[in-house]
């Protein structure tokens, strides 16, 4: 679809002219640009508009919001906003969101929180709170900057967001997932044009000059208070829960492995040469998910740096991916299913490799060749 300049024009009035009595704005953004780069295979193209689950953006607002509200220094998040409770003055979940910190403080920091969240062995107490939460974010989410997203140029409530299928039937004895709030919070709907200018410009448009530091302002500037430092709220905002992941755990399986061999040589490695490769690179993919880490030797996994394997090595490659993921399926079942599904491959059962390997491959390649020849990333050829 061809992009016209009103497409630009329309973000741009959006992060620059719309409300700023709270962050939701900001959140919203950045969390569609994430959930538009992360998980594009949940996206449904709906001819006008694309299909997005609202479940991935409150998981999205889980991540920014907790070091934000779990911080030695208050950060204001609207107006004004103080750091004692007050009825009117809060953004609206934050008293869940406390509840939740307090809750899950004696078993560890935010990290802790998301590798739990991640392995589905957040404590009941802990649990419980969530649930809390994330229907709180859901009703913020829909009631506020969907609806007033855009309003400054349109005049229209929901010119930009449409709720289009709601559910937000979270049972009390639910365990918060990734797949669970895929399932239960529906999904809404963008214009494609506005997707569009998100999907290939959305890296620009949450980088250190836009989006993300004009949050870092609004919280400066929120602040009534006492003096706050930008650079400490710029690095609260840029925490990437993804980092937190514990590779070494892979690398420890990989490690206990018989003849190991390089995904990208094919050379034999041993527990002195094993390296952990992120197949699409961290620092422009962020994704930790099992399928994404496969064995590599140290020297060619330095090579490879940040270099994006292009679709025909990936190809060439193909035989001893799937021979990784196989080995992954069997040791990690539940995690590298519900990750291949999430990230990759979302309507296929995984039962039999021969069959799922090839259209997930494939979804690895398309992935590949985005970044590559639209985000312009280098390839590696090997």
């Amino acid at each position: 679809m061809k992009l016209d300049t009103q497409s630009f024009i329309r973000v741009s009035q959006i992060i620059e002219r719309d409300s700023k009595d709270t962050s939701y704005k900001f959140a919203l953004l950045r969390a569609t640009i994430d959930v538009i780069s992360l998980y594009d295979q949940q996206i449904v193209n709906l001819n006008s508009r694309v299909l997005i689950p609202t479940g991935l953006i409150i998981e999205r607002w889980l991540w920014y919001y907790y070091p934000l509200i779990d911080s030695d220094i208050f950060l204001p998040q609207k107006n004004g906003e103080p750091k004692e409770l007050t009825r009117g003055k809060n953004i609206s979940f934050r008293k869940h969101f406390i509840s939740l910190i307090n809750s899950y403080s004696k078993y560890g920091k935010f990290e802790h929180f998301y590798n739990d969240y991640k392995r589905k062995n957040l404590p009941n107490e802990v649990n419980e709170e969530l649930i809390k939460l994330v229907s709180d974010l859901y009703k913020t989410i829909t009631s506020m900057p969907m609806k007033y997203i855009g309003k400054s140029f349109s005049k229209d409530e929901y010119s930009i967001y449409n709720i289009e299928k709601s559910k937000n039937r979270i049972k009390s004895s639910s365990i918060i997932s990734t797949n669970l709030l895929l399932k239960e919070f529906g999904s809404f709907s963008i214009p494609n044009d506005f997707y569009l200018v998100l999907k290939y410009l959305g890296s620009f448009i949450s980088g250190s000059n836009t989006l993300i530091n004009n949050w870092a302002d609004f919280i400066v500037k929120a602040n009534k208070k006492h003096f706050l430092e930008k650079e400490y709220v710029l690095k609260k905002l840029y925490i990437r829960p993804e980092s937190y992941r514990d590779v070494n755990e892979v690398k420890k399986f990989y490690s206990k492995q018989k003849n190991l061999f390089c995904v990208w040589s094919g050379k034999r490695i041993t527990n002195s040469t094993l390296n952990v490769d992120h197949v699409l690179p961290f620092a422009h993919y962020l994704n930790n998910d099992l399928w994404n880490l496969l064995p590599a030797l140290n020297r060619i996994n330095g090579k490879k740096s940040d270099k994006v394997p292009t679709p025909e090595l990936i190809e060439k490659q193909n035989d001893i991916i799937l021979n990784y993921w196989g080995m992954l399926q069997d040791h990690f079942k539940n995690g590298f299913e519900e990750e291949v599904k999430i990230s990759l491959v979302p309507d296929i059962e995984l039962n039999d490799i021969s069959i799922w390997g090839k259209p997930t491959i494939e979804a690895l390649q398309g992935k590949a060749d985005f970044l590559i020849n639209v985000r312009g990333l280098e390839p590696w050829y090997n």
